[in-house]
C-alpha cells in the first residue's frame, strides 16, 4: 500500500518521536511505500533551522519531499499562515496513494488534497488535530483567522475526508467551536509510544543505577522539554528540594531560554540529586525513560506523556481535561498523580517515599494501560482501512 503522510507546516525533524516520525516507521515496518510531503525546516538541537528544498529515501527507507510554500501577498506572515503550495499536486499525481493522512487541520492544500481523492475515491483521507486553545486560536485576531479563513479551506474539503481524528478531547472541542465539525466526522486516535518489556525497562533501571552510582532501591525521576515557565520546572525543583529523601533522584532533560537561566540554574545545581542532562534527541530520552520510575510533567501537555506510560514510568501530571477522560485513564483514573501547585508535587513525593508500593502500582496500572491504547504499532494500522 502507498501511503502518503502531508505535513507541510510540521518542521518535520529525523530522530525526533513525534506522531508523524512514529507512524511513519511503523508504517514502514508493516511494509508500506511510504512518503511524507513537509516544510524546509528541521530541528537542530532546540533551534529551528530552514534547509534546502529536497526529494530522498531517509535511512527507514521512507521518501521524504521538502518543498517552499508559494509567495503569498509579497508576504512572510501570509505565506507561513496561508500555506500555499502548488506544485503538491503534482507529486499527488505521481505517487497516487493509496491512504493520505494530512497532518494539522489547516492550510491552503487540504483543498487540493481533497479534489485528488474526488477525483481518486478509492484514496482514504484521514486529517488529525494537534490543535487546541493552548496553542491555536490564542487571540480575538487569531481565532477568526482560523475560524474563517481555514474553517472555508476545511469545508470545501470535508466531504471528502473520511475521518478527522483528534488527539485528545481539548482537540475535539476545538474543532467543534472553530470549524463545526459533525461529531460522526470525528474520531479518537491517541498519540502512542514504543512498548518497552519489562526486561528492557529493568536493564534500562539497573543502567541508570549503576552509572549515576545510584542506591539500588533508588526512585528515580524525569523532567523534560523547553524548560519555559509553563512546564512549571522551577516549582517541580523547589517541591523536589523539600522532600530530603537520598532515594529520590530527579533527571531534567532540555533547553533553558535565556529568561529563564537565571530562574532555573541555581535550582538545579543546588541539589546534587538533580541531574541536568541539556539537549538530548527524543530516541535518547525515551530509552532512559525505560529506566525511570515517574516522569514528571506539572506543566503544560506533552507526546512525552504518552511515551513515558509506553515506557513503564508512572506519571505526575497537571489534571488537563485530556487525562481526565476515559480515553486517557482507567476506570478509576487511578493510573496517574495528579498535582495543581508546589504542595500536591510536595504531597507525591512523600507518598511516593513513605510507600514505594504505591509508586509500584501505579506504574503497572499505567503500563497496562498504556499497552491497551498508546501501541503505536496498533495505533498505525488505524489510517489503512
Amino acid at each position: 500500500m502507498k501511503i502518503l503522510h502531508i505535513a507541510l507546516p510540521s518542521h518535520f525533524t529525523e530522530g525526533m518521536l513525534y506522531q508523524e516520525n512514529v507512524l511513519i516507521d511503523m508504517n514502514r515496518k508493516d511494509g508500506h511505500d511510504t512518503t511524507i510531503i513537509t516544510d524546509v525546516y528541521h530541528y537542530e538541537g532546540s533551534e529551528l533551522v530552514e534547509g534546502p528544498e529536497e526529494d530522498r529515501i531517509m535511512e527507514n527507507g521512507a521518501r521524504i519531499i521538502r518543498l517552499k510554500y508559494d509567495r503569498v501577498l509579497f508576504s512572510d506572515l501570509w505565506t507561513e499562515k496561508i500555506q500555499k503550495c502548488r506544485r503538491l499536486k503534482k507529486y499527488l499525481d505521481e505517487i497516487q496513494p493509496d491512504t493520505i493522512l494530512y497532518h494539522g487541520v489547516c492550510g491552503y492544500e487540504m483543498m487540493d488534497v481533497a479534489k485528488y481523492c474526488k477525483e481518486h475515491p478509492e484514496c482514504l483521507l484521514y486529517m488529525d488535530s494537534h490543535e487546541d486553545y493552548t496553542n491555536s486560536a490564542m487571540t480575538f485576531a487569531s481565532k477568526t483567522f482560523y475560524k474563517f479563513i481555514h474553517g472555508h479551506f476545511v469545508h470545501k474539503a470535508l466531504p471528502q475526508v473520511d475521518k478527522v481524528l483528534y488527539l485528545g478531547v481539548q482537540m475535539r472541542d476545538w474543532l467543534k467551536d472553530i470549524y463545526n465539525i459533525p461529531n460522526d466526522k470525528m474520531e479518537f486516535m491517541a498519540i502512542g509510544g514504543i512498548i518497552y518489556t519489562p526486561e528492557q525497562q529493568n536493564e534500562a533501571r539497573q543502567d541508570i543505577i549503576n552509572r549515576y552510582a545510584l542506591p539500588k532501591d533508588a526512585i528515580i525521576l524525569a523532567h523534560s522539554g523547553k524548560l519555559s515557565a509553563g512546564k512549571r520546572t522551577a516549582e517541580l525543583l523547589k517541591a523536589f528540594a523539600q522532600v530530603k529523601d537520598p532515594r529520590l533522584a530527579l533527571f531534567v532533560f532540555g533547553s533553558i531560554p535565556s529568561e529563564m537561566e537565571e530562574i532555573l540554574r541555581p535550582l538545579l545545581e543546588a541539589d546534587s540529586r538533580v541531574h541536568f542532562m541539556g539537549w538530548k534527541v527524543n530516541k535518547e530520552i525515551e530509552q532512559f525513560l525505560a529506566g525511570v520510575d515517574l516522569y514528571c510533567q506539572p506543566g503544560g501537555q506533552s507526546s512525552t506523556f504518552e511515551t513515558a506510560m509506553c515506557c513503564g514510568c508512572a506519571n505526575m501530571t497537571y489534571p488537563h481535561e485530556t487525562y481526565k477522560d476515559e480515553t486517557y485513564s482507567d476506570c478509576n483514573g487511578e493510573n496517574y498523580f495528579f498535582v495543581d501547585g508546589t504542595e500536591d508535587m510536595v504531597n507525591v513525593f512523600k507518598q511516593i517515599t513513605d510507600n514505594p508500593m504505591i509508586l509500584e502500582q501505579t506504574k503497572a496500572k499505567s503500563f497496562a494501560f498504556a499497552k491497551l491504547q498508546f501501541d503505536y504499532e496498533v495505533i498505525a494500522r488505524r489510517i489503512y482501512t
